[in-house]
């Protein structure tokens, strides 16, 4: 199974530490802990963080193919400070990932995963345009990941259009109507033919999966750990969905699987703990 993720790879940058993230390296990272071969197409700086984000990507099996070196801008980082103990983040424009080069991956992908915060540049959308256009893909995952004002809704409706499997949490859903869930999850499947389903995260309640040819609602709530960090947690269901799917699991299955890595995930420390795929499923 070969799975392709475009996207951000930036450090948090802490007063006394750093550690690596952007949503689509964590799910490129739990796509190949998974098992699958696990692809980036992103950006980093010629720089000491740059450097570091590679030997990560390494470290955790993401294939580094189509991960470019920049030597004029710097790799991304989103600055974290606390202010009366409450943290505030800033994620700094005009860095690597939003100048992403246009790349033409050899093969066959089973899969494409996309988000919003790495389109939020003129450079790195017009190369996912040309990548989409480009690669050969069974399915195109769509993970909305809204940060900031980094999105328009230009910019979400361009992207359903060619998404055949959208994943959104509790959270965002508002953004795409004020009715209730399933009412609004009826209407992105009446106005975006190629979704096949929607996955929606429900947080602490586990999380449904929205069959949009059969209009069948499935649901998940497995028993749930003691939260230490949820950092981590949507990118962990939305790699063991699809990569479970590719697999050939039933779709109940896929999101049973799903919601007991994320649960996991949240009792850890770390965005992609250690964990051994055939003891946590078994």
């Amino acid at each position: 199974m070969k799975i392709l993720s475009f996207g951000e790879i930036l450090w948090d940058i802490f007063p006394e530490e750093k550690k690596i993230g952007g949503a689509p390296f964590n799910f490129a990272a739990h796509c190949a802990r998974l098992g699958a071969e696990s692809y980036m197409v992103s950006c980093v700086g010629s720089d000491e963080n740059g450097n570091d984000a590679l030997l990560e990507a390494d470290r955790l099996g993401i294939k580094r193919d189509y991960i470019a070196v920049d030597r004029k801008y710097k790799t991304g980082y989103c600055a974290v400070t606390l202010n009366d103990g409450k943290p505030e983040y800033d994620l700094v424009r005009d860095v690597a990932y939003d100048h992403i080069p246009c790349v033409c991956p050899r093969g066959k992908f089973d899969a494409l995963y996309m988000g919003t915060l790495a389109m939020r540049s003129a450079d790195s959308r017009r190369s996912f345009e040309k990548l989409i256009k480009y690669v050969e893909t069974k399915e195109v995952f769509f993970d909305v990941n809204f940060r900031g004002d980094f999105y328009t809704r230009e910019l979400v409706n361009t992207l359903l259009k060619e998404t055949t499997i959208l994943k959104i949490s509790d959270e965002e859903i508002s953004f795409f109507g004020a009715r209730d869930h399933i009412n609004v999850l009826l209407d992105i499947a009446k106005n975006n033919p190629k979704l096949k389903y929607i996955c929606l995260t429900l947080g602490k309640d586990g999380a449904l999966v929205f069959d949009c040819r059969n209009r069948n609602i499935l649901y998940s709530d497995k028993p749930k750990g003691k939260v230490v960090s949820t950092v981590g947690a949507g990118d962990s269901f939305a790699a063991c969905f699809l990569s479970s799917l590719l697999s050939g699991y039933k779709v109940e299955q896929c999101l049973d699987r799903a919601v007991a890595l994320s649960d996991f995930v949240v009792t850890q420390l770390g965005a992609v703990p250690d964990y051994d795929p055939k003891t946590l499923f078994a």
